[in-house]
This record gives C-alpha cells, structure tokens and sequence, in this order.
C-alpha cells in the first residue's frame, strides 16, 4: 500500500495580496517547506502539486531547483478546493493505500504528524489533526452578542489529513459538489461518514495574511 500527497496550492490569495504558495522566506517559496519535509519522509512514496494553471511552468523550475525527486505529477487546480483535490485524486492511479491532503499554505508541519496521521489512518480510514479551542467563542450578529458557544467540544483543523484511497474516492462520488466544502471531512461530513479527530501541533500553523509571515519567519529560521 502506498503513500501519496496531494499539495494544493491553487488558491488566489486574496487575502494574502498574491499567490503566497509562491512566496520566498529565507530564499524558499512557501510551498517548499511543507514539500520538503514530504519528501524526505520515509512513508511517503510520492506526490502531486496542485497549482494555478499559469504557475505550472515556474513550479517545474522549483521542484528541479530544490530536488523535489517524489513530485510525480503537477495539475492545474480548480475554481474551487474540493475541484483542485479531485484533480489531484485523478493522478493517483492505485487501488489502495492512504492519501494525503496538505495546503501549501501550512509550511511547518512535522515528520512526526505525518507519520502519526499515517499510522491512525491505517486504522480510522478518515483522520483529522487540530488543536483545541482555549478562547471563549460567541455567535455574534450585527454586533449583538447572540450566544457564547461551549469550547469543550471545538476543534480547530489542520492539514494534512489522512484518507483511506478508496473511501476519499467514493466519498468525492457520493457528496453534492454543487455545495462548496471547506476541507475534505467536511466532504465526508455530508454523507454521513465518520471522520475522526486528533491532536495537531499548535505551531502548524497557515499563512494567511501577510501579517503571519513575521512570526513563520521566525519559526522557519
């Protein structure tokens, strides 16, 4: 059974103010951290990158300059996440093993999750990593205070997350994609299969804004 990743990295950035995956720290685009640490990951067989379609030829350049050797296939993403993750599913061409799902965006995950989320994954079929929720949480509408929310309960995801090949291909069949997904769970949510959650490292974290790159700078130095 092998071990695959897909690394989406199609997203606009707006927030961000460009295409963040393609931004460099310390001499290295975004997308290379979290590529890098895959690559050198023992479990992990092989991997495809899901870019813009107008950043395919400079990702080429990148995955020769930092001998990215496992990236097997780079795809054009999707209008959304989930059409970018589905496009990446379709290079993969085994029956079995575990895929895994990462946003570039997220450039300081560990060896350790992934091979933690790989080991679970054998087991649950659908794995999630995430911290819990330490603040107090309220439901806030037109400024007015509506509710406080119990955090006890409430998780804050991460990537990657871990699927079962077969169940992550049946899922993308089952679910109405007319509806938008924020993360493959939520996918999986929809039609009733479970999904189970575990503890994440609360310093993997995502480049959103242009603001976080003071403290990843630091992190990745």
């Amino acid at each position: 059974m092998t071990n695959h990743v897909v690394i989406v990295a199609a997203g606009k950035g707006r927030r961000f103010g460009g295409n963040k995956q393609f931004f460099r720290i310390h001499g290295r685009p975004l997308l290379v951290y979290s590529a890098l640490t895959l690559e050198n990951h023992q479990k992990i067989d092989a991997m495809t990158l899901v870019v813009p379609q107008r950043e395919i030829k400079r990702t080429r350049k990148i995955i020769k300059e930092f001998k990215l050797e496992k990236v097997r296939h780079i795809v054009a993403g999707g209008r959304r996440r989930q059409d970018s993750v589905l496009k990446g599913l379709k290079t993969i061409t085994g029956r079995n093993g575990v895929v895994i799902i990462h946003d570039a965006a997220r450039p300081l995950v560990s060896k350790i999750m992934i091979g933690r989320g790989i080991s679970l994954c054998r087991k649950y079929k659908s794995v999630i990593l995430g911290v819990h929720v330490h603040d107090t949480v309220k439901r806030v509408a037109h400024r007015l205070v509506r509710e406080t929310i119990p955090r006890r309960d409430l998780f804050l995801v991460q990537t990657p997350q871990f699927y079962d090949l077969q169940t992550i291909r049946k899922a993308m069949v089952l679910a109405d994609f007319r509806v938008e997904y924020t993360d493959e769970a939520a996918m999986l949510e929809s039609i009733g299969w479970p999904v189970y959650a575990f503890q994440g490292d609360r310093y993997n974290i995502k480049v959103t804004n242009k603001s976080d790159l003071k403290f990843v700078r630091k992190l990745l130095a």
